[in-house]
């Protein structure tokens, strides 16, 4: 299988998570499965810009990133992919680190300002310009599917440039549906610290292990999920809307858990439709 594995930065903050992780990646990659790892790391970032009195800017949860802001971006995943492609070399699996405008990967404009809905849902709020923060216009795989042939596992930070070189922050998971969809994946897979979809994320017994695309458009529109599922599921439903077969919603801070979860186990898999959904042992 291609799998398309994006890690938060809370699943690469401590060693002992990063190296479980890339000690499950090289059991998948044994086994034969074509691993492309995409990282965020905006809890690092956000710690390091406080750290050095950069101001942290937010709207409605997204960063805006002015030059300041993206300098620092720069290190922080820099940073971060050599410690994950150390980590997983250290394991035995061939990682190589790129960024995203690597071998013109992807092509990026910088995003124009948005209007989003107010707090108070009582219409949009005036055009936000969240500074150097970049969408992405065009993916070419052959980068990936080179690094591929000949082995080698990629871990990919979320930095892209324009055509005129401008390098850009851009939301990691974004960049991992992208690049799925480039890349003709058969699955998606979000590695944070949530253990999958739940009703109520403070009672277990509510956990979802499986959901249809028309049965996570049935929860969004019944109004059931509380608040820290809502982006989670629109985020699958989005990405099973254009094309991605299987999307899958795991917690890295489970020992095994990125291991088991082609077996059915763990964490909360989203398909397109009903017949693609596997047998649950």
């Amino acid at each position: 299988m291609k799998l398309v594995l994006k890690l938060s930065g809370k699943v690469l903050e401590e060693e002992r998570w990063r190296r479980s992780l890339a000690e499950q990646a090289a059991d998948l990659a044994g086994k034969g499965h074509r691993l492309l790892l995409i990282h965020g790391g905006g809890k690092q970032l956000t710690r390091y810009c406080r750290d050095q009195g950069i101001p942290v800017v937010q709207r409605q949860g997204r960063r805006v990133t002015d030059q300041a802001t993206l300098e620092a971006a720069k290190k922080v995943f820099g940073a971060l992919n050599g410690e994950l492609a150390a980590t997983l070399l250290s394991a035995g699996v061939p990682a190589i680190g790129i960024a995203a405008f690597d071998g013109f990967l992807t092509r990026a404009r910088r995003r124009a300002p948005l209007r989003l809905v107010s707090p108070t849902g009582e219409g949009e709020t005036e055009p936000i310009d969240f500074g150097m923060v970049g969408e992405i216009e065009a993916v070419d795989p052959r980068l990936i599917q080179t690094l591929w042939a000949a082995g080698y596992v990629p871990v990919v930070s979320s930095l892209c440039c324009t055509p005129e070189g401008e390098i850009l922050n851009i939301n990691a998971d974004t960049l991992a549906a992208e690049l799925a969809l480039g890349l003709g994946a058969d699955r998606l897979v979000s590695l944070s610290d949530v253990a999958g979809i739940y009703l109520d994320p403070n009672d277990p017994t509510t956990h979802i292990s499986t959901l249809t695309l028309d049965q996570a458009r049935g929860y969004m529109r019944s109004g059931v999920l509380l608040d820290g599922m809502i982006p989670k599921v629109e985020n699958a439903i989005r990405v099973l809307e254009r094309g991605i077969p299987s999307f899958q919603v795991l917690s890295g801070l489970e020992e095994g858990a990125l291991a088991h979860c082609l077996e059915g186990r763990g964490g909360t898999l989203l398909v397109a439709s009903s017949a693609e959904r596997p047998e649950r042992p």
